[in-house]
């Protein structure tokens, strides 16, 4: 499904996260627009934001980029501090996680270093 709207961008702030929220108002529109911008509440969707009209080129290039999700992805190394952290929290053995997550990987780098020849 595609919405072409006239909007203007009213608001941009960052987030913790580091990522963008931007708040655009669109002019008025009829109720069957109205209801496909609906039906986007909560997904991952394609923007392009544009000042001139959009050409057909630019149309195709928007629609031929895949999604690939609504997250970033972590990397491997950030996925295992948030296991650590998760961890940490339910020993809770009142350490500090900085201290409980360099113990954890010194133990993993030993473990990992006694499997070389």
């Amino acid at each position: 499904m595609k919405v072409v709207l006239e909007s203007i961008v009213e608001g941009i702030s960052t987030r913790v996260d580091g990522t963008l929220k931007l708040t655009i108002s669109t002019q008025e529109v009829d109720s069957s627009t109205a209801g496909q911008l609906f039906q986007f509440r909560g997904k991952f969707v394609k923007c392009l934001l544009s000042d001139t009209n959009i050409s057909a080129l630019e149309e195709e290039l928007v629609d031929s980029t895949k999604l690939v999700g609504g997250k970033k992805q972590k990397s491997e190394s950030q996925r295992l501090r948030a296991v650590l952290f998760r961890l940490h929290e339910q020993v809770n053995d009142g350490s500090d996680f900085e201290l409980f997550y360099k113990t954890k990987m010194n133990e993993l780098i030993e473990h990992f270093k006694s499997k070389l020849e």
